[in-house]
């Protein structure tokens, strides 16, 4: 079993590694991690959060974050012109299931918290957050605080220094000049529209056009993603995501399978079947995250 200090190494070479390629081939290297690393991924931390109740406070809890995540996924848009929007509610939502054990004082807090986002709604920075939560906001800021609550824990100099260099080097990808070098170009103008509503959403914040900022989001979401999916797998000794029966096992190997043969078929109908697990395993982390927060801010009060 890896130590701390042997995991912290090993994650400064992935992130070097992944920075390195996300330069180079952003395209290619974000089309491939998120669909061969991207689904085992989401059924591993699933299956581990689901071993430690989700971090929730009452046992119906993920059911609350599961209905919301799936109808959100496929009823929401006929019942809410902007449906991406809801996933404001899903996040306090996550947040009363991590702090509020009372179920009036929840929905006072859900109530109040739409009344005062419904002036908001509708607007295109609304919008464009509400694209970022579950995607740039995930795999970046969630991933530098899961990281920092683990370096502060554990007392981990290198886990700090990693945490700076994954937040400045993503940054860094969006100033450097583009790479030349094109593997697949044909099969990147095909696929890459999957990702294009990830740089619409950046071009509106920064107030660009999305011909401007779509190369290097392409380089900065390849780095983020991969690294995200990589630093996780790279826990394995310290957060023991793989300790469970061989019957689950087999069943996330059988369901990984699966997803590998709808890409390799038809990248869109994998990105489609996939879109709902991707998006339920965002949801029920959010509790994570939030425990992630409280937690370095506990560590830095000591």
């Amino acid at each position: 079993m890896l130590t701390v200090q042997q995991v912290d190494r090993a994650n400064l070479w992935l992130l070097l590694g992944s920075f390195a390629v996300a330069y180079l081939i952003p395209f290619e290297l974000l089309l491939l991690s998120y669909a061969f690393l991207g689904p085992l991924h989401y059924l591993t931390e699933i299956s581990w959060l689901h071993d430690r109740k989700y971090f929730t406070l009452l046992p119906e809890d993920p059911i609350y974050l599961t209905t919301g995540s799936l109808f959100l996924v496929f009823a929401g848009a006929a019942v809410f012109p902007t449906a991406s929007e809801l996933v404001w509610l899903l996040l306090l939502l996550a947040f009363c299931t991590t702090f509020v054990r009372s179920s009036i004082k929840r929905v006072l807090i859900l109530f109040f918290g739409f009344i005062l986002l419904l002036p908001w709604l509708g607007s295109s920075t609304s919008f464009a957050m509400s694209v970022l939560i579950p995607t740039v906001m995930h795999v970046y800021v969630f991933t530098i605080l899961f990281m920092l609550f683990g370096a502060l824990k554990g007392k981990s100099k290198l886990g700090l220094t990693n945490a700076a260099l994954f937040f400045f080097g993503a940054l860094l990808l969006l100033v450097l000049p583009q790479s030349p070098i094109e593997i697949f170009p044909e099969y990147i103008n095909q696929h890459y529209d999957f990702f294009g509503g990830i740089a619409y959403a950046f071009a509106d914040i920064l107030n660009l056009s999305s011909e401007t900022v779509l190369p290097a989001i392409a380089s900065f979401l390849a780095f983020v993603y991969t690294y995200h999916y990589l630093n996780w797998f790279s826990k394995t000794s310290i957060i023991e995501w793989h300790a469970m029966s061989p019957v689950r096992a087999f069943i996330i190997g059988f369901l990984y399978a699966g997803a590998i043969v709808l890409y390799l078929r038809d990248y869109a109908l994998g990105f489609t079947v996939l879109l709902s697990l991707s998006f339920l395993h965002v949801v029920l982390e959010f509790p994570l995250n939030f425990h992630s927060i409280k937690g370095i801010y506990k560590e830095l009060r000591k």
